[in-house]
């Protein structure tokens, strides 16, 4: 991959995780970011750290295949690093992050890079899907980084598109992000000038009803940095996070 002169999302935050797939225009993008706000970093490692524990809480079930919505670069704890040789199939719509992305896990079976539009599955590349997931088996559908570009109605149409697509007995891992960055006016322009459209930010009495027919876990939609860990939530909430299951049919 040719040296870009424009950062890209998904290299800023491998960039931030300790990884090695990003480039110098990253770095001093992901540098910018921490200027504005020096515990930018930590929050994706806390929703990267989240999950981990929620694939790894799925797997438990006996899931071992996931389909990953809006992945970005699948490096540093992400799923098939998480579960080993579990059959992962990492999306995005971004050409550079796919282009990376098939890089990365050319070489680890039963683990592939494909385009996806998460609002809309019909858009999944058929061939790979073929390929990598079973659509009778029960799968994991982690849902991330992208639902802060869509609003309510859109979103809950896409997570209920999701629940019909997925096999009964299914798990969804999803965050959000949480209403933080109202608090810090300038990393807010900063990103609101870089995506050019609104950001949606949630509080969990927001969220619940976008879940629609997901069965939400007992840990509920916390802070992901509490999701099944000891710690205490924090006073700026950047993301939440939760785990739901599709019933099965006898349910």
């Amino acid at each position: 991959m040719s040296e870009p002169r424009i950062p890209n999302s998904g290299r800023i935050i491998d960039h931030w995780l300790g990884g090695v797939h990003h480039f110098p225009v990253d770095a001093a993008a992901a540098s910018e970011f921490a200027g504005l706000y020096p515990g930018f970093p930590q929050v994706y490692r806390t929703q990267r750290a989240f999950v981990g524990r929620a694939v790894r809480a799925v797997a438990d079930e006996g899931v071992d295949q996931f389909l990953v919505l809006g992945a970005g670069v699948p490096t540093q704890g992400n799923v098939h690093e998480v579960v080993p040789g579990a059959r992962v199939l990492y999306t995005d719509i971004d050409p550079d992050n796919i282009a990376l992305g098939r890089e990365i896990v050319a070489a680890t079976p039963g683990v592939d890079y494909a385009y996806c539009d998460a609002s809309n599955l019909g858009t999944l590349e058929r061939e790979a899907a073929e390929r990598i997931l079973d659509p009778a088996a029960w799968l994991g559908v982690v849902a991330v980084g992208f639902s802060t570009s869509l609003e309510d109605g859109a979103l809950q149409a896409t997570l209920s598109d999701i629940f019909d697509w997925a096999p009964p007995g299914s798990f969804l891992v999803a965050d959000f992000d949480g209403q933080a960055l109202l608090s810090l006016p300038a990393i807010l322009a900063k990103i609101l000038d870089q995506a050019g459209r609104p950001l949606h930010l949630r509080d969990p009495g927001r969220i619940r009803p976008l879940l629609g027919r997901w069965r939400l876990s007992e840990d509920g939609i916390c802070a992901v940095d509490a999701w099944r860990t000891s710690a205490p939530p924090p006073d700026k909430v950047f993301a939440y996070g939760c785990l739901s299951h599709k019933p099965d049919d006898s349910s």
